[in-house]
């Protein structure tokens, strides 16, 4: 298949809105709302950043796990501030480092990629049915990551910051998907994974 285009930018709609909600929160009382050239330039910064592995990732999103996206293009929102990441739309904060970026946005690919094919999350949920939801959604996320860092991309870095990135989450839900990941190991993970959607191939949305 081919991969479809990545298009990283501002959005001034949106932007207004998230500001307003993060100064309603008391814990995010004494964030600075960054300067626009600010946001542009570190917008500048991911897009490069972004390119280096662009198409690498995405083919390998789509092979690890056999599935393709649904979509030619692919619209990724940068605002000031976003207390939560999130993949429908995405929308990404501009107060990540370029790798961390890079990071995230693969993350959140990853859920685009399985709310296109509409069947896999009920099917992420019934693989691990002790966990949360939360958790038990991001024990493969988490093993396609691994396998994306250290079989494809020969990237230790990445993966180490990707773990250390996931401490930062609101819950322990992130944490403990990884531990899951350890102790069922990565590749078989996404081998048991694969073998259960197949039997009910995703249908297109």
């Amino acid at each position: 298949m081919k991969e479809p285009k990545i298009i990283i930018k501002y959005n001034r709609f949106l932007d207004p809105i998230f500001i307003g909600y993060i100064k309603s929160l008391p814990q995010w009382k004494d964030w600075q709302v960054p300067s626009s050239e600010e946001v542009l330039r570190r917008i500048e910064e991911y897009k490069k950043e972004w390119k280096k592995n662009e198409k690498i990732i995405l083919n390998a999103l789509c092979e690890i796990t056999d599935l393709e996206f649904f979509r030619n293009v692919i619209d990724v929102y940068i605002v000031s501030g976003n207390p939560r990441q999130f993949s429908n739309p995405i929308v990404i904060k501009s107060g990540f480092e370029p790798l961390e970026f890079v990071i995230t946005l693969t993350h959140e690919l990853v859920h685009k990629l399985f709310s296109d094919n509409n069947k896999i999350v009920p099917e992420l949920l019934s693989l691990f049915p002790k966990e949360t939801p939360t958790t038990a959604n991001h024990v493969v996320i988490h093993a396609i990551l691994k396998y994306l860092y250290l079989d494809v991309l020969n990237n230790e870095k990445l993966f180490q910051k990707n773990i250390t990135m996931s401490k930062g989450h609101s819950t322990n839900d992130y944490q403990r998907a990884w531990i899951i990941v350890e102790e069922k190991g990565y590749k078989n993970i996404i081998k048991t994974f694969k073998e259960i959607y197949k039997k009910s191939p995703p249908s297109l949305l």
